[in-house]
């Protein structure tokens, strides 16, 4: 591992910014996250909801890449969460494809999946969706076939591309960091 240099990722819903928070507290490092650092960088076009709601993103992204999570690289001791978008999009795939080899070579990647079974993955996901305040008003038959559709290509990346992957299947967050810990050999 990558001493002090952790990036944690996996589907929206998975648990990955509660056990982000919980690895750096444990690990006692600096906890980022890479909606916080979206965030900032829309703040001028009401956040980054609203800019991706608006597609003003994607024209941030454009331009600039995944620039603001790349330099959190340079930096020493921490967890990032990273949204599971940045690391898999498949509309920036150059950015993306930038973004998992620098978090490869500059950090120790964890990937969260729920389940081995993407059948079981894709419902549970998708009721963790439906209850979100993001999606409260979403058409529900909608957001189930995005997430049957985004999941399958989002696993794949996650398999082929982290150090270690954990399914979180029934687990609490206590028993999900001791597994992290003990796998990624982190103690």
């Amino acid at each position: 591992m990558k001493k002090g240099k952790i990036t944690l990722t996996g589907p929206r819903s998975v648990g990955k910014t509660t056990i982000s928070k919980l690895l750096a507290k444990r690990l006692n490092l600096k906890y980022i996250s890479s909606d916080e650092l979206g965030e900032k960088i829309t703040k001028k076009h009401g956040g980054l909801d609203k800019a991706t709601k608006s597609g003003i993103i994607k024209e941030i992204i454009k331009k600039k890449g995944y620039t603001l999570i790349l330099n959190e690289y340079k930096k020493k001791n921490f967890v990032l969460d990273l949204s599971i978008g940045a690391f898999t999009s498949a509309d920036f795939k150059k950015a993306s494809r930038e973004l998992r080899s620098v978090a490869k070579n500059k950090s120790f990647v964890i990937g969260l999946l729920p389940y081995k079974s993407s059948k079981k993955s894709i419902q549970l996901l998708y009721e963790r969706e439906a209850k979100r305040k993001h999606f409260k008003n979403s058409d529900k038959a909608e957001l189930l076939k995005r997430t049957r559709n985004k999941f399958p290509e989002q696993r794949d990346i996650l398999l082929k591309n982290c150090n270690l992957v954990i399914y979180t299947e029934n687990k609490n967050s206590k028993k999900i960091i001791e597994e992290v810990l003990l796998k990624g050999e982190l103690k």
